[in-house]
């Protein structure tokens, strides 16, 4: 079979896209790259060779096996199989490298092989970059709902105490007399108590509001997390 290059055109420029990375991440080769029916035909036949590889590793293994109990047997199969996945990803590194260094670094003088993936070369750095930039927005955003958190427990926390001391003055108020209810110094109190009470639960519900707005705009699979769950879903207490 005819060893056909294909070489790399220019894609269409796409319009500029200034709610994401589309732009950034296009270039004017992207979804230009394309196998030659040669370099197709040597990766489906290289796939094949590992397949039978994976299974020679794994009847090795069997037969290896056969007289020891059935966990044994189960054992040496997934160390067979984890020898398998290292040894290929060594290769893999190792027939990678060669081809990407000559495409970085070889210059005027780099076969047309690896000229084509050049490009490609380069939409990865960019992806490895925006993935590196998501990420550490994602920290950063992980970090302020984890301090948030604790300031809305802290505040549950207080409004609990708060609701508790109104109990406790409404208990000791259902033993006083009509008189002593009236009396102006436990009213001043349980006026107090009462306002302070009202302001705890007006901040915890605009904490909550704002903690539940941050979790559903961040993008987190918030459903997914029991306590994130909660925190958005919870009524006010």
């Amino acid at each position: 079979m005819a060893n056909k290059d294909v070489d790399m055109v220019d894609a269409a420029v796409r319009a500029p896209d200034s709610n994401g990375y589309a732009q950034l991440l296009q270039t004017n080769h992207s979804d230009a790259f394309a196998f030659s029916e040669t370099e197709e035909l040597a990766l489906q036949l290289y796939d094949q060779l590992r397949e039978l590889e994976l299974q020679q590793s794994l009847i090795q293994a069997q037969q290896a096996g056969m007289s020891h109990p059935a966990a044994s047997l189960q054992h040496e199969a997934m160390e067979a199989k984890a020898e398998y996945d290292i040894r290929n990803k060594i290769t893999d590194n190792v027939l990678v490298m060669d081809p990407v260094l000559k495409a970085v670094h070889g210059g005027e003088q780099t076969p047309f092989g690896e000229k084509r993936i050049l490009p490609l070369i380069a939409e990865n750095d960019t992806v490895s970059m925006v993935h590196g930039l998501e990420t550490s927005k994602l920290a950063a955003v992980t970090r302020t709902l984890s301090v948030a958190e604790q300031g809305n427990i802290a505040a549950k926390q207080k409004n609990r105490e708060l609701a508790q001391t109104m109990l406790a003055l409404a208990e000791e108020m259902k033993k006083q007399s009509a008189q002593d209810i009236q009396d102006a110094q436990l009213r001043q109190r349980v006026d107090a108590v009462e306002k302070e009470v009202k302001e705890s639960r007006r901040r915890v519900s605009t904490l909550k509001g704002i903690l539940s707005a941050m979790v559903v705009g961040s993008g987190i699979n918030w459903a997914a997390d029991e306590a994130l769950t909660e925190l958005v879903m919870d009524d006010e207490e």
